[in-house]
């Protein structure tokens, strides 16, 4: 079983840890932000889970201590621990594991479900027996383990689910009424102030956790948070600022470790297609290319650190590096400052779509999740930058995160702002998260294009190198014709720690939600 890979880590004390924890809701089955994962994580564990010592890359047991694949990549076989109970007293078995992800890629009518694209190959997840589970697939896919182990897969109880009709957002996690099979429970909640957690006493691994509990504190993103990590406040936070990064580097290297790692993500304006004149590409595609980007990620690296927004994301290891090059300062929409040129291309675009000069487009609904640097400077750039270079009128419009889910899965907006992270950076299963009809991640209302999807499903399928790099290609020029969405930018999180936290290797995370846990965690004070 796992422990920390010092020789003799102490148990005790409270890990005070502070970021981005005012969640939603309740169900990370149904949630895509990292204030749901940080805080509501350690309630849960994974069927199979990243390690905790690498920055989250190497595959590990979890609550299934083995697997095997078939010949011919099609069935997935998972035995589950013996011994697991839920936070209520009940038993771990394989249907607990079905229902979950049942819900995962087979969603109910009202479901939103954010993961679902990256399992479209499943065609069954099957109960063996009480302690096997098997993923049937209709076509190999090598990434699905990956896929499963991702943080935000906790498995729940079938109970829970059934009981509930599937949503489970307004049960707080880690109690009776929602349990789950992981470390730390809910001692208390405080909504937009802390979560207390304490340990599970009747954890499965006996040698697991060494801290008695954690405080998640909420506080936004930037300097506040890295200024409670350096006054000693907190032992640990999340999405500080560049300046939190520097200053512990150049000073404070001795005493406190930072870390900046990407999260797989769009950023940006998500489009309503359905209403008004932003159903056509010409319209979006005219706002994207009159927007300074470089102004936008400079004016935002005094709160957080992001990339300038390209289709294929910066962090693909295939892709990335040479499509961020051939983009960045060439491409219409990724020159800085906009140059002329580029701004009455914009100008010809609207008045070919019906709308010279901006006459007849009606001031545009900007809904804005309520993140300190979505409402500024995000949101009142972009309205600058529309009225400025495309005469475009707009009101901004800031709301709370639950809010800015419900408006728009309505469609009541024009241009929503937000962030969507993604559990992996390969090309395939983020085309298809965010952009293909339907997609959990395609927040886009009425998005839709035929040649796309079909296009994402060939990738998916091709094994030939240099035929996906067709694929790829094709697809970024229908994502640069159509724009499904104003794409600004993609996140990089900057967290740091007190170096006396020990029992992780932190210091080399890889991404957002593969360490979540905190189990291994230990104090040396």
């Amino acid at each position: 079983m796992l422990k920390a890979p010092e020789s003799n880590p102490k148990r005790g004390g409270v890990l005070q840890w502070a970021g981005l924890s005012d969640s939603p809701h309740f169900d990370m089955g149904q949630c895509n932000t990292a204030a749901c994962a940080e805080p509501m994580g350690p309630f849960f564990d994974n069927l199979i889970r990243y390690s905790p010592f690498d920055g989250g890359k190497a595959l590990l047991p979890d609550l299934a201590t083995e697997w095997e694949v078939s010949d011919d990549g099609l069935v997935y076989t998972f035995h589950l621990r013996e011994g697991v109970k839920f936070q209520d007293g009940a038993a771990l078995t394989s249907e607990d594991v079905k229902a979950t992800f049942d819900r995962i890629i087979y969603p109910p009518t009202g479901m939103v479900s954010p993961r679902q694209p990256l399992f479209g190959a499943v065609s069954e997840v099957r109960t063996v027996d009480s302690l096997t589970v098997e993923f049937v697939l209709t076509a190999p896919r090598a990434f699905i383990p990956s896929a499963i182990a991702s943080g935000w897969n906790v498995i729940e109880r079938k109970k829970t689910i059934d009981d509930n009709n599937s949503d489970l957002k307004k049960l707080k996690p880690g109690t009776i009424e929602h349990p789950g099979t992981g470390p730390f429970i809910l001692e208390s909640h405080q909504s937009g102030e802390f979560w207390k957690l304490e340990s599970n006493l009747d954890y499965w691994n006996p040698e697991l956790p060494y801290l008695d509990g954690i405080q998640f504190n909420h506080l936004p993103y930037g300097p506040a948070t890295g200024a409670a990590l350096l006054t000693g406040r907190v032992d640990y936070v999340y999405g500080a600022g560049a300046d939190l990064r520097d200053d512990i580097r150049a000073n404070y290297a001795d005493t406190y470790t930072a870390v900046e790692y990407p999260i797989p993500s769009y950023g940006g304006a998500w489009v309503n297609f359905e209403r008004g004149p932003l159903g056509d590409a010409k319209v979006r595609t005219a706002i994207s290319m009159v927007l300074d980007r470089c102004a936008i990620k400079n004016a935002i690296s005094a709160i957080r650190e992001v990339a300038i927004g390209t289709w294929i994301m910066p962090d693909d290891i295939t892709y990335g590096t040479q499509f961020v090059e051939d983009t960045l300062g060439k491409k219409p929409g990724y020159r800085c400052p906009v140059p002329e040129e580029d701004i009455a291309a914009a100008q010809q675009l609207l008045a070919d779509a019906g709308f010279p000069n901006g006459e007849g487009i009606p001031k545009l609904d900007i809904m804005v999740r309520d993140l300190n640097f979505f409402v500024s400077p995000t949101a009142p750039m972009l309205q600058a930058f529309m009225k400025q270079n495309l005469n475009i009128d707009s009101d901004i419009r800031v709301v709370h995160t639950s809010v800015w889910q419900e408006d728009q899965a309505r469609g009541n907006y024009d241009l929503a702002i937000n962030g969507n992270p993604t559990t992996l950076a390969e090309v395939a299963p983020y085309f298809s998260s965010y952009f293909t009809t339907g997609a959990g991640g395609n927040w886009s209302r009425g998005s839709s294009h035929p040649e796309f999807d079909a296009l994402v499903d060939n990738l998916f399928n091709e094994p030939d190198p240099a035929k996906q790099a067709e694929f790829v290609n094709r697809g970024v020029e229908i994502l640069e014709e159509w724009t499904p969405m104003i794409n600004l930018y993609h996140f990089v999180i900057v967290d740091g720690f007190a170096n006396y936290v020990k029992g992780h290797g932190r210091a080399n995370r890889s991404t957002l939600v593969n360490d979540l846990r905190f189990d291994t965690v230990w104090l040396d004070k």
